[in-house]
């Protein structure tokens, strides 16, 4: 977890250097949740912490780490006070008039558990109709345990602006999973609820489960347990 951690702080350190020294925007964000809950399975159902930071106008390339903190233990299968994920991403944004298109890569680490990183690379796709956001992402592992398992992910949402500083987020989601080993299919979908003022926001989302067969009940050995996540955190942008 050490050599996890230090990795992860060179990275911090270096890119808040990246920002500075090319005029870049950095975001620094920290969110607390109910759960944490992964493309619908249940990854730790106790209080988690989950901090990130993004460093964006280089040119279209983003690049941020972002990590979850487990407060609680879950049922003593996790041990609370420590991170039980790091990833470091990036993304670049393809220059189309006609819609938004960028490709990705991930890099899911995990200090307290050891083991290989997961990685996965991705294709996001959007653009507005009727006023309405619309949006794919397609995901596809290449190492680990995502290793040639595919996720598709298709969203649309709304943002309304109440005042100047407060504002009402509506979202929805629908996963379909194809993994190395098991069933293909849709999974879950999601509805989301959030409101922002100024730096602040919270949020609530219902997870329901389409196939038990795709996304099996914790009872039956796999990860569907939460169906309703609460959130609440702050953002700061210099």
């Amino acid at each position: 977890m050490k050599n996890a951690m230090k990795i992860v702080g060179i990275f911090v350190v270096s890119l808040v250097a990246v920002s500075t020294l090319h005029a870049a925007e950095a975001t620094l964000s920290l969110d607390i949740a109910s759960a944490y809950v992964f493309r619908g399975a249940r990854l730790n159902d106790g209080l988690v912490m989950q901090p990130g930071l993004e460093v964006g106008g280089l040119g279209g390339l983003r690049i941020g780490v972002w990590g979850n903190y487990d407060i609680d233990d879950y049922d003593d299968s996790l041990a609370g006070d420590q991170f039980s994920e790091i990833d470091i991403y990036g993304s670049y944004a393809i220059p189309l008039e006609c819609m938004d298109l960028s490709v990705g890569y991930m890099e899911y680490t995990f200090p307290s558990a050891g083991g290989d990183a997961d990685r996965e690379i991705s294709a996001n796709v959007g653009g507005t109709l009727a006023g309405i956001d619309l949006g794919a992402g397609v995901f596809y592992g290449i190492d680990g345990g995502l290793d040639e398992s595919l996720y598709v992910e298709l969203f649309a949402g709304k943002s309304l602006n109440l005042t100047d500083d407060l504002g009402l987020d509506l979202g929805s989601a629908l996963g379909y999973a194809s993994p190395d080993d098991g069933a293909d299919g849709f999974s879950h979908f999601t509805l989301s609820l959030g409101v922002n003022y100024a730096s602040f926001s919270a949020g609530i989302t219902y997870i329901g489960q389409i196939d038990d067969d795709v996304l099996p009940d914790v009872a039956d050995g796999g990860g569907y347990d939460s169906d309703v996540v609460g959130t609440i955190g702050t953002s700061i942008t210099f």
